[in-house]
């Protein structure tokens, strides 16, 4: 186990934190297959209600560990986020993300694939593939557009910046905003309130919301994939990526 996914049950729900602050949360590999296997762990457990991702004040993650890209693309072109995503998707019971500081690159894109967001006041989000020469992974080319209209998708994904917590409320990303010290109890607060509800019936109800764009995102998400892979062996992305280490060692 890497150590730097924790988790725990508080009453009926099952907590995952990111807590890999010294890499201001960036996840590797082994920490998207822990976070996988810790979601897939709630989900079975009859006792939970819900399942919280959260990560630490400040710093919910900033996203892939680059040094994972360092040798260009998988031999099998899939990706351990790519996987994390995939049980993220088909939970079936409430996920909940309680987010603050940081929220960069795979941070927003999992957002995309959870039931109910908060977000800190001074939480920063991005999408930043362009930056890299990368191109949108995770779903994001269908369901940003979907969720906020075109335009505004090609704003956000083209241009590459960082946006801040109304912008994100504003356009449905999140839920709602609150102080950084409170996130965890709104979250508690909300899976104490699936608690008491018949849990087969949030079950049945989920899918039956996510049924109608689970066959688009998942078309969506293969040529997300394809291109990714095709971008991940261009010269541009492999020196954008020996730049950035480069950048680290000066």
């Amino acid at each position: 186990m890497s150590g730097y996914i924790i988790t725990t049950k508080i009453d009926s729900a099952f907590c995952i934190q990111i807590h890999r602050p010294e890499k201001k949360n960036a996840l590797t590999s082994e920490m998207y297959k822990e976070i996988a296997e810790g979601i897939k762990s709630g989900d079975a457990d009859d006792s939970i209600s819900a399942i919280i991702l959260h990560g630490l004040e400040g710093c919910f993650t900033s996203g892939n560990d680059l040094s994972g890209f360092r040798n260009g693309p998988s031999p099998d072109r899939i990706y351990p986020h790519n996987i994390y995503i995939d049980a993220l998707r088909h939970a079936r019971k409430p996920v909940i993300a309680a987010v603050d500081g940081y929220c960069l690159g795979i941070g927003t894109i999992m957002l995309f694939h959870c039931d109910f967001v908060y977000a800190g006041p001074k939480t920063r989000f991005s999408l930043p593939f362009l930056n890299l020469g990368l191109s949108p992974e995770g779903g994001t080319s269908y369901i940003l557009p979907h969720l906020i209209g075109y335009q505004k998708a090609a704003e956000i994904i083209l241009l590459g910046e960082p946006f801040g917590a109304e912008l994100a409320e504003r356009i449905g990303l999140v839920n709602g905003i609150v102080s950084a010290s409170d996130l965890m109890e709104r979250a508690l607060e909300v899976a104490e309130k699936l608690a008491h509800k018949d849990s087969d019936a949030i079950i049945a109800t989920k899918a039956l919301l996510k049924h109608g764009m689970d066959d688009a995102v998942s078309t969506a998400m293969a040529r997300e994939l394809d291109l990714f892979n095709d971008r991940m062996e261009t010269p541009e992305v492999r020196e954008t990526i020996a730049g950035f280490f480069k950048k680290k060692s000066i």
